[in-house]
């Protein structure tokens, strides 16, 4: 997917620190081709810089990352008031109810599972980004 400037396209940002995680995600991602832009940031930290930078439509961030994790990337964010109003949707490995309670008391509008089945990751983060982009 290529990253260009155009203020027509909306944009996503992809927070994900394991390489082949975010690689996967944005082949799942590519179904959507033409539609949007994609920025990636490899962890919360990166993730904050850029939502000073440039407004997002949607973001899927992974929980456990390194420097930063997904549950303090969300209490700055929303706390800052960047992007507070930008759907976002967590992309991760934990089956736990607490994780999935405590991302959407933080903000979170969806919950995708990143599960061995690739298939099921690919179909499930369609439909969520779907669900939730805004037209």
């Amino acid at each position: 997917m290529t990253k260009t400037d155009n203020a027509a396209k909306k944009v996503i940002l992809v927070v994900e620190d394991l390489p082949f995680d975010a690689e996967f995600t944005l082949q799942a991602l590519e179904k959507f081709e033409g539609r949007f832009d994609v920025d990636v940031a490899r962890d919360g930290w990166d993730a904050l810089v850029l939502m000073k930078q440039r407004h997002f439509d949607l973001i899927l961030m992974d929980l456990k990352m390194p420097r930063m994790d997904g549950f303090e990337t969300m209490i700055l964010m929303r706390g800052y008031q960047l992007q507070h109003e930008v759907p976002l949707i967590i992309l991760t490995n934990s089956d736990l109810d607490a994780d999935r309670e405590r991302a959407r008391t933080l903000g979170a509008v969806d919950y995708v599972h990143k599960s061995g089945d690739l298939a099921g990751f690919r179909s499930a983060l369609q439909a969520a980004v779907e669900k939730h982009m805004r037209a």
